[in-house]
């Protein structure tokens, strides 16, 4: 049996179904039964614990063969302190671990995570990989790339014409589909590896923001548009704008300098293990140009 904590998320559900799609008995833990419903539909095993319920944590694991663990990527705009947040759940994930003597354990780390400070939310992760390394198990952390998710919060700067980021336009990132990853960590759970493996996850080829954007408005038939790249007080304040707390508008100012410096940058070289197959054309294609569709057409 398999556990996926996350699993209502974008990597944790493609987890559980690739886990089923490979015969496996799969427990999905979510935080509320209702969001659970369609996994358990397609044959998981439902399982409601909050990430810092350490106890409720340990019965979702006992018995356990492997588990997945992540770390929410994503901020929680209004946290006050987004890092020890971060903090709480990877120690309530290593104590529940410990405790139900799990001895496979997969993380969704970041590129990035080698470094202790200075990357944002990715210190973050850089400690649950610490906290994860002291179990007696054999652990996969799979460092993943810039999500090309995150492009879909473009749709409104794009309805404008532009593409807005506080990113150098020239620096190539490694842009990766968020259902590769767990395509990739469904596998490793599966595969026997090292007692400690760190494999980075580098999409499907490096971009940047310019290439993104000329593959964006060719495919959305959108000739004109354009990057622009916002000042790091420019984008700060679009964010204070947006609500988002002082705490999590510096973590997000300190990944823009983490990577326009290379401080965040990957570490191992592009080879067929880290390279997945979704190309950002496809993703612009499936994902971006029908929302964008959708929004233009309800106003």
């Amino acid at each position: 049996m398999f556990v996926v904590t996350g699993a209502t998320g974008r990597t944790g559900r493609v987890v559980v179904e690739e886990l089923l799609r490979a015969g496996r008995t799969v427990r999905a833990i979510g935080r509320n039964r209702a969001g659970l419903a369609s996994l358990e539909a397609v044959g998981a095993q439902a399982f409601t614990a909050e990430p810092t319920g350490r106890a409720a944590l340990a019965d979702a694991f006992a018995g356990a063969e492997g588990v997945y663990v992540m770390v929410q990527p994503n901020y929680i705009p209004d946290s006050p302190d987004f890092l020890a947040h971060q903090r709480a759940i990877a120690d309530a994930m290593t104590t529940a671990l410990a405790t139900a003597g799990v001895r496979r354990v997969v993380t969704l780390s970041s590129w990035g995570a080698d470094k202790p400070a200075g990357t944002g939310p990715v210190a973050g992760l850089h400690y649950l990989e610490q906290r994860i390394d002291t179990l007696d198990a054999v652990v996969t952390h799979l460092r993943a790339g810039y999500f090309m998710e995150n492009l879909l919060g473009q749709i409104e700067n794009i309805r404008a014409g532009v593409v807005a980021a506080p990113f150098d336009p020239d620096i190539a990132m490694p842009f990766i589909n968020t259902a590769d990853i767990g395509r990739a960590a469904a596998h490793s759970l599966l595969t026997p590896t090292p007692a400690l493996d760190v494999l980075e996850l580098h999409g499907e080829r490096d971009l940047s923001m310019a290439d993104v954007t000329e593959v964006i408005g060719r495919i959305a038939d959108l000739p004109e548009l354009r990057y622009v790249q916002q000042s790091i007080d420019e984008f700060a304040a679009t964010q204070r704008r947006a609500g988002v707390s002082e705490n999590v508008t510096g973590l997000m100012v300190e990944v823009a300098h983490a990577i326009n410096s290379r401080h965040t940058a990957t570490l191992q070289a592009r080879s067929p293990r880290t390279t997945t197959p979704t190309s950002i054309e496809s993703f612009v294609a499936e994902m971006l140009v029908p929302q964008l569709h959708t929004e233009l057409a309800t106003g």
